[in-house]
């Protein structure tokens, strides 16, 4: 990197007089001691240490992680996943991509396959035959209307 120690001083002084402010406002409001001036970024972090230094309110209800979560599944947008024609098009651009890397490997694939050793190119074909039949079984199964989903006896 092409950056001078002192420059990179000059990036972590800021950090570091943020840092002094908020260390001292803590040490203030501990001791209490009253704010001298109207220094808004040290009002802001004197309220959160007051806010720190004073118990909860309330404690939280037992079942507070069901509730968060019904109102996480009730404000979600209701359309999440892939509708029918996000999916179709996500299909068509990877046929497209598909045909694109046929189309190039046809035209320019003596001229980049010539600088590869042989058995690298074998074996990325037999990886790309073995990924392929994978994928085909998975459509067959979807297609014929089994999940591929273990059942129990």
């Amino acid at each position: 990197m092409n950056i001078s120690k002192n420059r990179l001083k000059e990036f972590d002084k800021p950090d570091e007089r943020e840092w002094q402010a908020q260390e001292q406002a803590m040490r203030d409001e501990r001791l209490g001691i009253a704010a001298a001036g109207n220094d808004a970024p040290d009002a802001h972090y004197r309220t959160i240490a007051r806010a720190l230094r004073e118990p909860p309110m309330e404690a939280l209800p037992e079942d507070f992680a069901r509730q968060v979560a019904g109102l996480a599944v009730v404000r979600a947008p209701l359309s999440r996943d892939a509708t029918g024609f996000e999916r179709l098009m996500l299909n068509l651009l990877g046929v497209a991509l598909a045909m694109s890397g046929v189309v190039a490997l046809a035209m320019y694939g003596n001229e980049a396959i010539a600088g590869v050793d042989e058995r690298i190119v074998r074996w990325g074909l037999l990886l790309a035959v073995c990924a392929g039949l994978s994928w085909s079984v998975d459509v067959a199964r979807r297609f014929f209307g089994r999940d591929g989903r273990m059942r129990h006896a």
